[in-house]
């Protein structure tokens, strides 16, 4: 295990800016375009805000407060981020990104799950963090890596967890997180004393014969969903190299195509960053185009769309489970299917705002919901 710091240099940030200088974007949208993607006025504001404000080594210096690490792990060059609470009887909890996400979600939260002040100081956990960069995600990405399903990548934070002295633990995930963290206690359940979710990953193909109104609704809202939302899957699981080579060519691209998914994904009501911190999602967006890692990214929807889905009736998570509902998540399954493969759901919390990036959107509800959730199961 080896420290690390996080290093760009000047170059790299003058090309990038130089490239969005002279790139180009053409107002070509007809004037009925709602939900037809990225706005051009959108992605203009943007653009100019990366170019002429935005602070790659100011966002790089928060990231270095961190202690970071890298471990090879099978053929992962790992990368994570161990953050020790000063405080005794820290609880350890795995903090897990999705995609099109990062690190760079939680920088936020850690301090406030790691060191509790001020008046949460006796109500909230201190927690020991350990936050990894997904395989084949910003400094977990190498040129040479082999792809990882979710049910490796499982594998490997387990191996991570185990090499740097947790036996038992609590894991928090979204999006992939939330599917890797339900193959982890799958896995090894003696050791995951818990985990927490803000997305429930049931599959798709469930019986669509409703029980009870919240069901029916569930069905109609997860067919719309499949019909309207589900291109970027497609493309990434069945041609992830066509659209990869055209993203990593042009962080024009790279941006509209990730920013598009904090606007869809996220509770804004169409303004994006008085929901979340415009530094933060270019903080991540440039992590994405320093180290490349865009295609490689896409390598756990390649994967899984030829495969089994990772969540299994025959295989339910029999650990403690906590859930937060966030009402602009993808989709929103009622309780009574989840409980077909989560078998101890003890905590359940549905928010009346905030959305798919919960620690970017609405951090204190999910640091409070965590503490809520570790305080039922220790």
């Amino acid at each position: 295990m080896r420290v690390f710091k996080s290093k760009i240099k000047k170059k790299y940030i003058d090309d990038l800016k130089n490239q969005i200088s002279n790139g180009r974007i053409i107002n070509w949208s007809p004037e009925k375009n709602k939900n037809a993607g990225l706005k051009f006025k959108d992605l203009k504001y943007i653009l100019n805000y990366w170019k002429t404000k935005f602070d790659w080594e100011k966002q790089e210096e928060v990231l270095n407060k961190f202690n970071q690490y890298k471990l090879r792990i099978n053929d992962v060059d790992l990368h994570f981020l161990h953050i020790k609470s000063s405080f005794k009887n820290a609880k350890p909890l795995m903090l897990i990104h999705g995609w099109p996400g990062s690190i760079f979600e939680f920088l936020d939260i850690i301090p406030m799950l790691s060191n509790p002040i001020g008046k949460n100081k006796n109500d909230f956990l201190p927690f020991d963090l350990v936050v990894p960069s997904l395989p084949n995600v910003g400094y977990s990405f190498s040129l040479n890596q082999k792809p990882k399903d979710l049910d490796q990548i499982a594998s490997i934070f387990l191996k991570l967890m185990n090499k740097i002295g947790y036996k038992k633990y609590f894991i928090q995930g979204g999006d992939l997180g939330s599917f890797i963290a339900s193959i982890m206690a799958v896995k090894k359940p003696k050791r995951v004393l818990g985990i927490h979710i803000n997305m429930l990953p049931l599959p798709r193909g469930l019986n669509k014969k409703p029980k009870n109104k919240l069901e029916q609704k569930f069905f109609l809202d997860l067919k719309n969903w499949m019909h309207f939302e589900t291109g970027y899957q497609a493309i990434q699981g069945t041609k992830p190299f066509t659209v990869a080579h055209a993203l990593n060519c042009s962080p024009i691209a790279l941006c509209s195509y990730i920013s598009e998914k904090f606007y869809s994904w996220t509770d804004n009501k169409g303004k994006l960053f008085k929901t979340i911190n415009i530094d933060r999602m270019l903080a991540n967006i440039s992590l994405y185009w320093f180290t490349g890692c865009i295609g490689g990214s896409f390598w756990p929807y390649y994967i899984r769309h030829r495969s089994d889905w990772p969540i299994d009736k025959n295989k339910p998570i029999e650990v403690p489970t906590g859930y937060s509902e966030f009402p602009k998540e993808l989709f929103l399954p009622p309780k009574t299917l989840a409980e077909q493969f989560y078998k101890q759901i003890n905590f359940w919390k549905k928010h009346k705002t905030g959305g798919h990036f919960a620690a970017l959107e609405q951090p204190d509800e999910l640091v409070l919901d965590i503490n809520d959730f570790v305080k039922k199961n220790i």
